[in-house]
C-alpha cells in the first residue's frame, strides 16, 4: 500500500512540475479553468434536472435511458484518443519503473489512481454529484446512490486505461498503428455527420430511435451502465436489484483492472509483434526526385510526412471539408452558389495550411537539421512548400466545384485568394511552429500520451489569435483579388489577381525573413523543448 500511495504521488508531483515548467500550459491551464467550471455547471444542471423531470413523467424510462446514457458517454470516453484525438485520461508509459521491484498490477493501479486529479476527471466531480442527488429517494439512499455513480465512472476510466494499453501496443507496430489511427480518424469524421442525418428527417429518426431504446432496454448489459443502474434501484429502495447490479459494477472495475495489467504485461516484456522495416537492395541508391539544398529539404519532408498516418488523414479531411460545405451552401441556396460563399471557401482553403506544425516529424532529427549549412530560411520555405504541395488536392476539388456550380470566370480569382491566403498562413504557422514546438511521438511509443497535446490551451489561444491575425493581413489581397466582381468589370482580373499574388508573396518573404531570424535566436529553445518531449 505504501508504493501505491508513493507512485500516485510521484506522478502527482510530476504533473505539477510539468505545468510549472511550461509557459503556455500555465497560461493554458488559467484559460481552461473558467471554462472548465462552466462546463462543469451547465453538465450537473441538465444531468439533475433531466433526471428528475424524466422520473417524475416517465419512470419506466429511466433505467433504458440512463444506461443509454451511461454506455455511449463512456464508449466516447474510452475511445476518445480514436474519435476526438485526445486522450480524455492519460495512460501513463510505466517503462521508466519496470526496473524497480513492484508488481505491475500495483503500477496499472497507481496510473488509474493519477488520474483521479487531472483537470478532466476532476471536471466531471460536480455531474456525478448531481446525477447522485438526482437518482437519490432520500438522504438514506444518499450514499448507495453514490457507491453505484462513482463505480460507474471508475469503471470508464478502467476501461480507458485498457485502450490506452492497447494502442500502445499497436504503435510498437508501425502498420497497426497507421491502421487504427486512420481507422479512428476516419471512424470520428463520419459519426460527426450524424447529427446531420437525424436532423435531414425533421428529428423523426432521433425520436424513434429514442423508442425503441427505451422499449427493448439493449444497454441493460453494458457494463458501462451497471454501476448507474445499481444507483436508480438504491433510489427506489430496492435492495436485491441494487446488490447485483452493485456486485456487477465491482466485477467489472476488477476485470478492467486485470485485463490493464495483462496488458502491461505482454507489452512491456515484448511479447507483442514488433513488426520489420522493408528491405531495398543493397547499394542501391534512394532516387531523388528534387535537386538542390531546398529540392532535398522539400523531398524529405514530403516523404517523411507522408509516411504519417496522421497526414493521410489531413489530406482525406481537407477533401471532404470544402465539399461538405460547398454541398451545404448549395442546398440552402436552391442550387447555385454565391459568389461571397466562394471567396469564404477559398480563404477557408487556404487556412488549411495554418497549424502544420512544421518541426512535429523532426523529433532528434532535428540535431542533423539544424546542423546542415542551409540557410535557415531555406528550411523554413521548404517545410511551407510541401505543406501547400499536400493541400492542392482540395485546392483543385474546390475549382472544379466551382467551375460547375459558378460562373467559370470565378475559377482563378478563388485559385488567387486560396493560393495567397496559403502563403500568408504558412508565413504566420512559422512563428507558432517555433515558439511553441509539438513532438509528434515516434513510431513504437504511445501516440496518445502526453506529447500529442504538449501545447496546451494557452497556445491553442495564442494559435488561434495568430490565425485570425493571418486571415486579416490577407483580406486586403482577397479584396483586391475580388474588386473586379464588385465593380462588374471582369476584365480587371488581368491586373488586379498578378497584384493581390504580389502583394501576398511580398508579406510572405517579409514573414519568412523574420520567421528564420526567430529560428536563429530560438534554436537552443527549440531543440530543448522537442529532445525534452522524447
Amino acid at each position: 500500500m505504501d508504493r501505491l500511495i508513493a507512485l500516485i504521488v510521484l506522478r502527482w508531483r510530476m504533473d505539477v512540475r510539468a505545468v510549472l515548467g511550461a509557459r503556455e500550459r500555465m497560461l493554458g491551464l488559467f484559460l481552461a479553468v473558467p471554462g472548465l467550471l462552466l462546463f462543469a455547471g451547465l453538465a450537473s444542471f441538465f444531468a439533475y434536472f433531466g433526471l428528475r423531470l424524466l422520473e417524475n413523467r416517465q419512470p419506466e424510462a429511466v433505467l433504458p435511458v440512463v444506461s443509454a446514457a451511461a454506455t455511449l458517454l463512456g464508449l466516447f470516453w474510452t475511445l476518445s484518443p480514436l474519435l476526438a484525438g485526445v486522450a480524455f485520461s492519460e495512460t501513463h508509459d510505466l517503462s521508466r519503473l519496470l526496473h524497480f521491484p513492484i508488481p505491475l498490477p500495483v503500477l496499472v493501479v497507481a496510473s488509474l489512481g493519477a488520474n483521479l486529479l487531472q483537470p478532466t476527471v476532476l471536471t466531471q466531480i460536480p455531474v456525478l454529484l448531481s446525477l447522485t442527488l438526482a437518482l437519490a429517494g432520500g438522504l438514506g439512499s444518499l450514499p448507495f446512490c453514490g457507491a453505484g455513480v462513482a463505480l460507474a465512472y471508475l469503471f470508464v476510466l478502467a476501461a480507458a486505461q485498457v485502450t490506452g494499453l492497447l494502442l500502445q501496443g499497436l504503435a510498437r507496430n508501425r502498420r497497426l498503428q497507421d491502421r487504427a489511427l486512420f481507422f479512428g480518424l476516419g471512424l470520428g469524421f463520419l459519426l460527426s455527420l450524424l447529427p446531420l442525418l437525424f436532423m435531414a428527417g425533421g428529428g423523426r429518426g432521433l425520436s424513434g430511435l429514442l423508442g425503441f431504446v427505451v422499449a427493448t432496454d439493449l444497454f441493460a448489459v453494458s457494463p458501462f451502465a451497471w454501476g448507474l443502474r445499481a444507483a436508480v434501484h438504491a433510489g427506489r429502495g430496492e435492495a436485491l436489484p441494487f446488490l447485483l447490479y452493485l456486485a456487477a459494477a465491482g466485477g467489472g472495475l476488477l476485470g478492467a483492472v486485470l485485463l490493464s495489467a495483462s496488458l502491461a504485461r505482454r507489452i512491456y516484456r515484448g511479447e507483442l509483434e514488433l513488426g520489420s522495416a522493408p528491405r531495398r537492395a543493397a547499394g542501391a541508391p534512394a532516387p531523388m526526385l528534387f535537386s538542390g539544398d531546398f529540392g532535398a529539404l522539400l523531398e524529405k519532408d514530403l516523404r517523411v510526412t507522408w509516411r504519417d498516418p496522421r497526414l493521410k488523414a489531413v489530406v482525406f479531411t481537407s477533401l471532404a471539408g470544402p465539399l461538405l460545405l460547398l454541398f451545404l451552401v448549395w442546398q440552402g441556396s436552391a442550387g447555385r452558389v454565391a459568389p461571397v460563399a466562394l471567396l469564404a471557401l477559398a480563404s477557408l482553403t487556404g487556412l488549411s495550411t495554418f497549424g502544420a506544425n512544421a518541426f512535429a516529424l523532426e523529433r532528434r532529427g532535428l540535431i542533423l537539421l539544424v546542423g546542415f549549412p542551409v540557410p535557415r530560411w531555406k528550411v523554413l520555405a521548404a517545410k511551407n512548400a510541401g505543406v501547400i504541395l499536400l493541400r492542392l488536392p482540395s485546392l483543385l476539388l474546390l475549382l472544379l466545384a466551382t467551375a460547375l456550380l459558378a460562373p467559370p470566370a470565378l475559377v482563378a480569382p478563388v485559385a488567387a485568394v486560396a493560393l495567397l491566403t496559403m502563403l500568408i498562413g504558412t508565413g504566420v504557422d512559422n512563428f507558432l511552429s517555433i515558439l511553441f514546438p509539438l513532438t509528434v511521438p515516434a513510431p513504437g511509443r504511445n501516440p496518445y500520451g502526453p506529447v500529442s497535446g504538449g501545447r496546451g490551451l494557452g497556445a491553442a489561444a495564442v494559435a488561434a489569435a495568430m490565425m485570425m491575425g493571418a486571415l486579416l493581413v490577407s483580406s486586403p489581397f482577397s479584396f483586391l483579388a475580388w474588386l473586379p466582381l464588385l465593380l462588374g468589370e471582369e476584365g480587371l482580373w488581368l491586373v488586379t489577381l498578378p497584384l493581390a499574388l504580389a502583394g501576398a508573396a511580398a508579406i510572405y518573404a517579409t514573414l519568412l525573413a523574420a520567421g528564420a531570424r526567430l529560428l536563429l535566436r530560438r534554436e537552443p529553445d527549440l531543440l530543448g523543448r522537442v529532445l525534452g518531449e522524447e
